[in-house]
């Protein structure tokens, strides 16, 4: 696969994470459209997988991830009880926990 179509995919997936994740949690940013650590172009993965990311004092932010732990839509960081209350509202849509180590963009 060449970069311009992996990018493309990639885009796509990370638009789907989005829509999931506005729903629940209200705005959010786009993450990676590639899969990191891979020598290859390669899309993120199509699965739906969400972690909870600690922050500094009592804040986190909750992530969609693909099945190798690639983020593809990030909230902002917010009070850990009400990231608590995201990834419930997640699980209660079917979207199951991602129990890896994520992969961030920074």
């Amino acid at each position: 696969m060449d970069y311009f179509e992996a990018v493309q995919k990639g885009r796509s997936r990370v638009k789907d994470a989005i829509d999931v994740l506005q729903e629940v949690a209200g705005p959010c940013y786009p993450m990676l459209f590639l899969k990191i650590g891979i020598t290859e172009w390669t899309p993120v993965g199509e699965e739906m997988l969400y972690s909870v990311v600690p922050g500094k004092g009592a804040m986190a932010a909750i992530v969609i991830c693909d099945a190798d732990g690639n983020s593809k839509t990030m909230t902002p960081m917010v009070p850990a009880a009400r990231a608590s209350d995201f990834s419930k509202a997640l699980e209660a849509r079917g979207v199951p926990k991602f129990n890896g180590e994520v992969k961030l963009p920074v």
